[in-house]
């Protein structure tokens, strides 16, 4: 089965990867920046496991959806990856997270607060 999703990236979810594909600066930042986060937290942060990105295209693992993400879960991950620690941020979207072997995993890490910056320009 195939899913689409879209905001500032197309995002194909297929049986055992996603694929994020940029429609705009912002999202072709957040690909960048996933990358970026990605290599420097993997070993602190529990974070999707970025097989491969290009020219702003991320393509992840796919892991189970939640429906629901525990305040505490959000803390924790503001604490291992300083650069979320911003107040326009959606890490309390339950959509951004997945679960596997019943621990919590960020699907979503492309935010940082130059990238939040460029949505708050949006919202005015």
């Amino acid at each position: 089965m195939i899913s689409l999703r879209y905001s500032t990236r197309i995002v194909i979810i297929l049986n055992k990867i996603v694929i994020k594909i940029p429609i705009d600066k912002k999202g072709y930042l957040q690909g960048i920046n996933e990358k970026y986060i990605y290599n420097k937290y993997k070993n602190v942060a529990p974070l999707a496991k970025l097989n491969w990105m290009r020219f702003g295209i991320v393509c992840q693992k796919k892991y189970k959806t939640i429906s629901k993400i525990p305040k505490k879960q959000v803390q924790n991950i503001k604490i291992l990856i300083p650069e979320f620690n911003i107040k326009n941020c959606d890490l309390y979207n339950y959509e951004n997270w997945g679960i596997e072997n019943n621990n919590y995993i960020l699907l979503d890490y492309g935010i940082n607060q130059k990238i939040a910056n460029l949505y708050k320009h949006l919202k005015n």
